[in-house]
This record gives structure tokens, C-alpha cells and sequence, in this order.
């Protein structure tokens, strides 16, 4: 897209709104005449064999963006490929720095910024992290990548990001990082392990000799050695010192002080010597200095809208030439800024001296970012200028669009500088952070708002911003009411609005809610009816940040509905959209954590684990506790089946965890109960009864006949049942039976968990044909889905009925009529057993098939059948036998289509029964 005023959009997709992308944050400084080359210090980094990360920290003036711009200088003379990004506050906000390190990834590539190349379907489920260093890792030359300002980062998610990165960068990859402080970024581990070194202010001063070098370089000023050791000594080799000095010397006065200021520290010099360049320069460049020193970054027309002079581009360009402590931000030459450590001292003398005229310039800069659509900037001006009115005016616009992409931190950011008061008063304002503050989980910043917008609860209008009812029923959701919230949102607005923006976002996330309030009522024909509407005003509003949660809600319906390779496909989809990779928010992160569940239901553990450790911390973070509760759940079933007991009760206490901190208590007793069922796996029955003596009582109470999502997974209902099966109290079990059978029956998962419980419960009864009656109900269920841990999760006593069944079917004689779907209720008994890793009990009277009754198998194809029959994956597969994955998923669909199977597991157990993985 066109630049505007170096701001350029990366769209993530053709509905949603665009992310800006700051072209000047990509451009390195330019070098300029007279510079010192720092060739001993890029000898240094650039030597063979050195660590792959290397941090210059040191205080503003040290010169650690001029050494990495040489830097960067040379590396570009070796032929590598390199990237520049200078960091601000804003990055703070993950869904910028995402946008901005894929502009980095662009650059690298060779490519317009604002896109991204391939399909966004090879992006599902990953991380910020894994996607930057699959595309580093197909970079063939080496790579440069220089991060400037890394001081301005305190965000613990934008930070992990970068601790994941630097911990697995590719060979070929160097990382230069510029900070006045030392970076949290697990240093003291990396330079341990020869990954990173750091040179410190000490490393950056300049010799003696490279002072006299630079000295030397303005022939005007006839310096004797013994000035410049001097100089030298004052300064201590601090590179802004050495350039003040430059510029102050024509003031013969500074000369002559060379001797008396040894009491001066290095900020002390600093300033004295400021205000002597400053003092030289004719009275109306000091005027232009010193109010356009309180703008962040200029351009000639703004720079002449607060300063009034007619010739500011001249003046920057003079002020260039002359080494004046400002650069050009971009390769056109129309945009500055000043050196950070001079601007400071310029600005806080206006400030000192004429504070209404600093005042009077936060002001004209606002005024003009507002009619340049420049809404960042403007903010900033507008609360320097204590304009609260403007700056929440132009916050509130820029919000619309800020909340629909996902950038929440930012919203949180300004609306946190501005007066509360001021807030309340802008309707909008005050909703569109309540949002934000949601959707980040900020309990104690949101409390305020939701009192002031209670107040005006049933008033305003949607089309406006000023009807509140919307926000107040997401803020519900955050404490945990839902049906409260779902009582809110169920107005006719959603229906037959048909608004664009902000407005349409909301009536997306008010669909959103409404359909998770019709699948917690069992009405799943209605969630379909009320996410198709919420689809339509996802598109209307641009806002692929609610379509996320929005996919999420319908995995979910399908999964209450047992249409489990649907749910699959459907999240599988809804993953593959761009979705921001670092974004904690709800929609973010719901949609991630259904996938878990319907990745656990499907036995694909693998996948799952991949998944999970991209998504869990987001998980854990986010706002819906039904979401957090399922993933969590999932996750910890994941460790358990896969032999890590430490680690699946890690992640019930940190479900515990997210309860008491959040006072979720819902979350805790489902933490408890998954406890007990793991209890009773391990036989443990006394602690699991001491367990489920100590949770409380139900909490918040919902309608009658509502099941919540987590229910689906675990709860009351499954816990009571099932540890009431264990202890022998039957009759007490088949009251938990009926009970939990009559609530919604048409919950095909959960009726499939029950009947499985049911036939554990007539088995212990001693019934077993009513046992086996139950279970077949449940299998003939659950085999539409293709449902797995249902029955796996009730453990080994469930094995064996299986294993009873499929002997049941082997023996049952050929039905003409029922052939087809006898063949299909077998092959899901055995696919169910392979799962569980249990034999097939072939049977006396019926010999296994043998293998010369099938196409015959290629060698190659064999050998692939090996490896799947130990459960290697295909990305092991393929390096085993030096192939891609590609070839690999076309081997293996010829053998499915050989042995007459749909997937993997159906594979296995083929090939056991036919003896051909052996």
C-alpha cells in the first residue's frame, strides 16, 4: 500500500482491519562524513566463530546505534542480508511488534512490507516465534538482523518472545540488540553457553586516538594532542561528549574551561555543553530547536505548524549537515527525529523557562497529527498539552479500529494517561476501553468503568457507542455470569442492524456471546443461526479479532454435538486465518484452546503437544473461563497419556491457580475433580473421596438444564458419578445416572462420557449384558465423530469390554443386509484399541487374515508401515529416510487406500491384524 507519512498497513486479511507499520522504525541511521570507523569493534562481532547474539548496552550517547549501523555496514559488504527495527514503547503492544517483525521478515525476503508470503494455513497454531524462524531458517545467505532501542521492551509476552527466539536461532543468523540497560532476556544463560557476548559502555568509549581522529576531521579547529587528551579525559570517551565538544568549541569560552570542569559528571558536561551548541547558533535556529525538541519525530510541515517558520525544511536539512544531533528516518528525507540524549536537554529547558510555550507547541502538534490522521502522535501531544478532551476524542477514533485488530495493550496504554473523570465523560471512550480491558483480563482497572457504565445500562445506541449494555455483558463473562451476560446481549439489535465499524464489532461480539449461551442450553441449531449473523458483522466491522472467538464457539458447538472430525475441520480452518500469533486476548486464545480439546477427543497427541506449548501461557491469560478450563483439562490428560504424571498435575495447579487469582471458583472445583479422577486412575480411592469431601458447593447458579462448556470435559456430574462407581455405592451411581442423563440428552459427547460410566457402573453390578448394551449405545454414538478418550479416559476396565466387543463382532456371522455397517462398528472397536495400545483377540475359530489378501505393499511402503507401527511421527519419518513430509503423506495414502483404512490409527491396527508391522 502507499505510504502515508512513513506509515504503511499490513493488512491480515481482506476483511480486517490494518495493522500500521512504521517505515521509519525499518530505516538504519545513514552514515555521515566524519564518522570514526569503529573497525576494531566490527572486527570483533563479525570474527569467525562468534556468538551468534551480540548486545551493545550502554546510556543514550554510548554510540550503540552508530557502531551497529556500521555494523550492519559491513555485513552488507559481505553480501549477507540484514534488517533494522528500532523499538519504542508502542511495541510493548504484542499485535504491533508482530506486524513490524514481519515487515523485519519481509525485508529479509526480499519483499513488499504489509504482507505475508505463502498461505496463512501453514501458520495454524503456531507462534510468533516458530513462524519468524521457519522463515530465517529458509534464508540460504547469512542474515543480519539489528533490534535498536531494545531498553523500550517490558512486556513479559513480547520479551518471551524474544528469549524464544535468541534461544533458537538458526545457524547463519546473527542478532545485534542496542539497549541502555542489560536486556531480560535470559543473558546469563546464553553467555554461558557462547550464544551471546555483551559490550558495555567501557567497550563502546572511544581511544584516545580515535578521539584525535575525530578531532582531527574538522580542520577548523586546530586541536593540539594535548586538548583532545584532555577533552578525551573530561569526557571519558563517551561518544556525545566528543560530539558536543565538536560543535561547542567554536565558543572560545568552552576552550578555554577544558581545565575546570573536572568536578563534572558525564550528564552535567552534557548539558553545559548543549547550551553552549545550542548558544552558537543564530537566534531563529535556537528557536526552532528548542520547540521542535518536544516533538518525537518531524517532518518540515509539522515542524513549521509549531514553530510558524515558512522554511523548515531548509532548516532540517541545515540542521543535517551540520551534525545537530538530528537524523532522517526515512531514505526520502522527510521525516526526523533528534537525538534522543539533545532532545532532552533541549526540551526540558523550554519547559523550565516557558512552560506555556511548551504547552502551546504540545498543542499546535496535536491539532496537526489529528488533521493527518496520525492518531498515536496526537494522542501523545494532546496529553502533553493536558488537552484531556482532544486526547480522549482522538483515542476514542483511533480505539475502533485499535480493538478490531486486536491491539489492546495500546488501547490500555493511552487510556491509562488520561484522567478517569475525563474518560467518563466520553461514552464511547469508556466502552470501547472496557473492552479492551476485558478482553486483556484487567479485573481492577476495568471495576471503575463498569460503575460508571452501569449507570447508563438500557440507554445510547449501538450505532454511536453509547449504549452499554454490550460491554457491561462482557465484563459478565469475566466474572464468571455467564447467563447474566447472555440476558444482556439478547436484543433484536443483532438481528437487524446491518452497521459498519466499531458498532458492527460490537454486534459480532454480542452474537458471539449469545451463540455460547445457546450451546450452553443444548440449543445447537440456534448457535448455528445466531455465529452465521455474528459472521456477517465480523466482516461489516472488519474485526477478524472477534472472528476468532466466533470459530471458537463453533468448534465448540460441534464438539457438544459429538461431530468431532467436523469440529477438527472447522478449527482447524479458523486457525489457519491470520490471527495475531502473540495476542493474548479472548478471541485469540479461544480458539486455540477448543482445538486442544478436539486434538485430545481425537487421541492426536502429537499435534496437540505442539500446539499446546505455542498457546497454553496465552491460554492461561486470557478471559472465558470455560476455554481456559477445557485446554487446561486437555493439556493435563495429554502429560497423563502420554506417561507424565509431574507434569499433568502441573497443569491442574495451575488451572487451581488461575481460579483463586481470578476468583473463578468454578475453576478450582474443576481443578479438584480432575484430581479425583486421577485418583481413582491410580486406584488412590481414599484420596480421591478426601478430594471431593473438601469442594465446596456450586457457585453461581445457571438455569436449569444448562450444561457449560467445561462440563463437557469434566465436573460435578462426571466426578460424583464416577467416584460413586469406584466406592461401590451403586445405587448411589445410578442416581447421578439418571440425573445427569435427563440433563440435555441431545449432548451427544457428553451422553457417549455417560453411557461409557454406565456400563463401568452395570458392570460392577454384575450385569454385563446391560453393561455391553450400554457401551454399544456409546460407540454407536461416538462413531459418526470418531470419538477416542471418551472411552480411553475410564481406563483399562473399559479396554476390556472393548476387547469382549470385538470378539463379539468377529463372531457374529455375516449379515448381508447390516455388512457395511457391522465392517465399520468393528474397524472403530479396533481403531479404538490401537489407540489404547491393546491387542486384537483374534479368536480360535477365525484365523487373522494374512497380508497376500491385500495389494501388495511397496518395499518403501513397508517401511513406512514399520515406522508407523512404533508411532514415529511423519516429520521423523521423513528424516529417516531423507524425504520431505510431502512425499511421506503420499506414501502413506497409498497404504491407507491398500489396506482399506481412513488415517493412522485405522493403519496400525491393520497392520497388527494382518501382521505386517512386525
Amino acid at each position: 500500500m502507499a505510504p502515508r507519512d512513513g506509515v504503511v498497513q499490513a493488512t491480515e486479511a481482506p476483511e480486517s482491519p490494518p495493522v500500521d507499520i512504521r517505515m521509519y522504525k525499518l530505516f538504519p541511521p545513514p552514515s555521515y562524513a566524519g564518522a570514526i570507523q569503529r573497525s576494531g569493534i566490527v572486527a570483533r562481532v563479525l570474527r569467525e566463530g562468534c556468538e551468534p547474539v551480540a548486545v551493545l548496552q550502554g546510556p543514550a550517547g554510548s554510540g550503540k546505534t552508530t557502531t551497529m549501523q556500521q555494523i550492519l555496514q559491513a555485513c552488507s559488504a559481505r553480501g549477507w542480508r540484514t534488517a533494522w527495527l528500532s523499538l519504542d514503547e508502542a511495541d510493548n503492544d504484542p499485535q504491533r511488534l508482530e506486524a513490524h517483525m514481519e515487515a523485519v521478515a519481509a525485508r529479509l525476503e526480499r519483499r513488499p512490507a504489509g504482507g505475508r508470503p505463502g498461505g496463512a494455513g501453514t501458520d495454524a497454531g503456531r507462534d510468533l516465534s516458530d513462524w519468524l524462524l521457519d522463515r530465517l531458517s529458509r534464508l540460504g545467505e547469512p542474515v543480519a538482523v539489528f533490534l535498536d532501542e531494545f531498553q523500550a521492551l517490558r512486556s513479559e509476552t513480547v520479551l518471551h518472545f524474544f528469549r524464544a527466539l535468541l534461544q533458537h536461532l538458526p545457524a547463519r543468523v546473527r542478532l545485534f540488540i542496542s539497549s541502555r540497560t542489560l536486556p531480560e532476556l535470559g543473558l546469563a544463560t546464553l553467555l554461558v553457553n557462547r550464544q551471546a557476548f555483551v559490550l558495555r559502555a567501557d567497550d563502546l568509549r572511544f581511544s584516545c586516538d580515535e578521539a584525535a581522529q575525530f578531532f582531527a576531521a574538522d580542520t577548523t579547529l586546530g586541536l593540539r594532542r594535548e586538548e583532545v587528551e584532555a577533552i578525551h579525559q573530561r569526557t571519558e570517551g563517551w561518544p556525545a561528549g566528543l560530539q558536543l565538544y565538536r560543535l561547542a568549541l567554536a565558543n572560545p569560552a568552552v576552550r578555554d574551561a577544558l581545565d575546570g570542569l573536572d568536578s563534572d559528571g558525564p550528564r552535567e558536561l552534557a548539558e553545559y555543553l548543549t547550551d553552549n551548541v545550542v548558544s552558537l547558533q543564530p537566534p531563529r535556529t535556537q528557536a526552532f530547536l528548542l520547540r521542535t525538541s518536544l516533538l518525537r519525530r518531524m517532518c518540515a510541515p509539522l515542524c513549521e505548524a509549531v514553530t510558524g517558520f515558512g522554511d523548515a525544511r531548509l532548516l532540517l536539512a541545515q540542521l543535517d549537515a551540520a551534525g545537530l544531533f538530528v537524523r532522517p528516518l526515512d531514505a526520502g528525507g522527510h521525516w526526523f527525529k533528534y537525538h534522543g540524549l539533545f532532545a532532552s536537554f533541549l526540551a526540558a529547558g523550554l519547559r523550565r523557562t516557558s512552560p506555556e510555550q511548551a504547552q502551546e507547541v504540545h498543542a499546535q502538534a496535536a491539532r496537526w497529527y489529528v488533521a493527518h490522521d496520525l492518531h498515536e502522535e496526537a494522542v501523545f501531544h494532546a496529553l502533553q498539552a493536558r488537552d484531556w478532551a482532544l486526547a480522549g476524542q482522538t483515542l476514542s477514533a483511533w480505539a475502533s479500529r485499535l480493538i478490531a485488530s486486536a491491539e489492546l495493550v495500546t488501547v490500555e496504554r493511552w487510556y491509562e494517561a488520561l484522567p478517569f473523570d475525563s474518560v467518563a465523560l466520553q461514552p464511547a471512550l469508556a466502552i470501547k476501553a472496557a473492552y479492551a480491558l476485558t478482553f486483556l483480563r484487567r479485573r481492577d482497572k476495568l471495576r471503575p468503568l463498569v460503575g460508571v457504565l452501569a449507570q447508563h445500562r438500557g440507554r445510547g445506541d449501538v450505532g454511536t457507542t453509547t449504549h452499554p449494555d454490550f460491554a457491561l455483558a462482557m465484563a459478565a463473562v469475566f466474572e464468571d455470569d455467564l447467563h447474566g451476560a447472555v440476558r444482556a446481549v439478547d436484543k433484536q439489535e443483532i438481528w437487524h442492524r446491518a452497521d459498519g465499524g466499531f458498532p458492527a464489532f460490537e454486534l459480532g461480539a454480542a452474537a458471539n456471546l449469545l451463540a455460547f449461551g445457546k450451546v450452553a442450553a443444548g440449543d445447537f441449531e440456534s448457535a448455528r443461526k445466531v455465529l452465521a449473523m455474528a459472521r456477517t458483522h465480523n466482516r461489516r466491522g472488519g474485526a477478524s479479532f472477534s472472528g476468532g472467538y466466533t470459530a471458537a464457539v463453533g468448534g465448540a458447538n460441534l464438539m457438544a454435538e459429538g461431530r468431532l472430525q467436523e469440529a477438527l475441520a472447522h478449527l482447524r480452518a479458523g486457525l489457519s486465518e491470520p490471527q495475531a500469533r502473540l495476542d493474548k486476548s479472548t478471541a485469540a486464545t479461544a480458539l486455540p484452546a477448543c482445538m486442544l480439546w478436539a486434538l485430545y477427543e481425537a487421541n492426536e497427541l502429537a499435534e496437540m503437544e505442539t500446539l499446546a506449548a505455542a498457546s497454553r501461557q496465552a491460554i492461561a491469560e486470557s478471559a472465558i473461563p470455560d476455554f481456559i478450563a477445557i485446554a487446561h483439562i486437555a493439556i493435563s490428560r495429554m502429560h497423563e497419556a502420554r506417561g507424565r504424571p509431574e507434569q499433568a498435575a502441573e497443569a491442574v495447579e495451575q488451572l487451581e491457580r488461575i481460579g483463586h487469582d481470578s476468583h473463578w471458583p468454578r475453576l478450582v472445583r474443576l481443578a479438584d475433580w480432575e484430581r479425583v479422577r486421577r485418583a481413582i486412575a491410580t486406584g488412590e480411592l481414599q484420596r480421591a473421596q478426601a478430594i471431593a469431601e473438601r469442594i465446596g458447593p456450586a457457585g453461581q447458579a445457571v438455569p436449569p438444564g444448562w450444561v457449560l462448556l467445561a462440563e463437557d470435559i469434566e465436573g460435578d456430574g462426571f466426578g460424583r458419578l464416577r467416584l460413586a462407581i469406584h466406592r461401590d455405592d451403586l445405587l448411589g451411581a445410578s442416581r447421578h445416572f439418571a440425573a445427569e442423563s435427563s440433563r440435555q440428552p441431545g449432548r451427544l459427547q457428553r451422553q457417549v462420557k455417560l453411557l461409557v460410566l454406565d456400563a463401568l457402573l452395570q458392570r460392577r453390578k454384575g450385569l454385563l449384558n446391560a453393561a455391553h448394551r450400554s457401551l454399544r449405545k456409546a460407540l454407536g454414538l461416538a462413531r459418526p465423530g470418531g470419538l477416542v478418550r471418551s472411552f480411553l479416559d475410564e481406563g483399562p476396565a473399559v479396554v476390556e469390554m472393548l476387547q469382549h466387543e470385538h470378539r463379539q463382532l468377529l463372531a457374529a456371522p455375516e449379515d448381508p443386509v447390516a455388512g457395511d455397517h457391522d465392517r465399520g462398528a468393528r474397524r472403530y472397536v479396533e481403531a479404538l484399541l490401537a489407540a489404547a495400545g491393546a491387542g486384537l483377540p483374534w479368536p480360535a475359530e477365525r484365523p487373522a487374515p494374512r497380508a497376500a489378501a491385500l495389494s501388495p505393499l511397496s518395499e518403501r511402503e513397508q517401511e513406512m508401515l514399520l515406522f508407523l507401527c512404533n508411532g514415529v511421527s511423519n516429520k521423523e519419518i521423513a528424516t529417516r529416510l531423507f524425504v520431505s513430509e510431502n512425499t511421506v503423506k503420499f506414501h502413506l495414502k497409498n497404504i491407507y487406500a491398500k489396506l482399506s483404512v481412513g488415517n493412522r490409527a485405522q493403519a496400525i491396527n491393520a497392520a497388527r491384524a494382518l501382521r505386517l508391522g512386525a
